[in-house]
This record gives structure tokens, sequence and C-alpha cells, in this order.
């Protein structure tokens, strides 16, 4: 049985992101910066291993299409893109609280001073397309750097 190292660690790195968004004073703080570095890390980490290991390349995007599903159950149930009640009967913050519970790590990404980081959507956007690029840069690392060992080998 061969085991999906990019989901594993994926899951593993979750808690860093509660312990840097619940923990931290200011919004660049040093705990969030180290927090994100390792999360980043482990995440490139997981994605090598698994093209280490001579898996296929969907073997890395198991988070991104959980993140596209509750991307697109968000944009629906809410109707449309604009933010979500926390108050009254709706189920878009149930997909918003999923989505940003499995992509805790990448909210250091939100606290950067840009105009288009400033709603819901974009909070759920720049977690689905981290959990997509993170994971496939190792992904293609690995893949690099297995050729290059086994073209040494020959």
């Amino acid at each position: 049985m061969k085991i999906n190292y990019s989901l594993l660690l994926y899951l593993v790195c979750i808690p860093l992101g509660y312990d840097a968004f619940w923990s931290a004073d200011g919004d660049f703080s040093v705990l969030r910066t180290i927090c994100f570095i390792v999360a980043l890390l482990i995440t490139i980490c997981g994605g090598f291993l698994n093209a280490k290991h001579h898996m296929k390349y969907r073997s890395v995007l198991w988070i991104s299409f959980v993140n596209i599903l509750l991307v697109l159950g968000y944009i629906i149930s809410n109707g449309g893109t604009g933010d979500a009640s926390f108050f009254g009967d709706n189920r878009a913050l149930g997909f918003f609280l999923a989505s940003a519970g499995l992509n805790m790590q990448w909210t250091y990404l939100s606290y950067l001073d840009f105009s288009w980081f400033s709603s819901d959507f974009t909070f759920l956007f720049i977690g689905a397309c981290s959990s997509f690029l993170f994971p496939s840069a190792g992904f293609l690392m690995g893949r690099c750097w297995s050729k290059r060992s086994n073209n040494a080998m020959k």
C-alpha cells in the first residue's frame, strides 16, 4: 500500500495554522511567519515525496479537488462571491468554515494588505490556489530530482 505523502503532510500542517492564527499577537508576528514557512515547506515536501516514490501527479491534487468543491458549495449556497453572514440560517457559513479549517495554514497570506484579499471568497480562493500550487511545485521538484538521479545511475 502506497502512502499519499502529499495528503498526509497537508493534513499534518493544519494545526500549525491554528496555532499561528490564535496565538499570534500581530498581523505579521514572528510566530505566524515561522508557522507559515514550516507549513509551506511541509506541503512542498509532501509533493516531493509523492514524486520520489513514483506516484502519479493526481496524487497531489486531492486536497485541491476538495477545496474546489468547498468553494463551489460556498458560491452556490451564498448566491455569489459575497461575504457569508454569521447570523441567520446560511449554509454558506458551513462551507466557509470547512474550507477555512482545511486551509488554516494559509491564513498568513490573507493578512497581506491587498484590496482583493478583503472578502470571504478571496480568502477561500487563496486557500484553494495554495493547496494546488505548493504541492504541485514539490511534485515538479521531485520529478526532476528522480529523473536526475536515474540518469546519474546509468
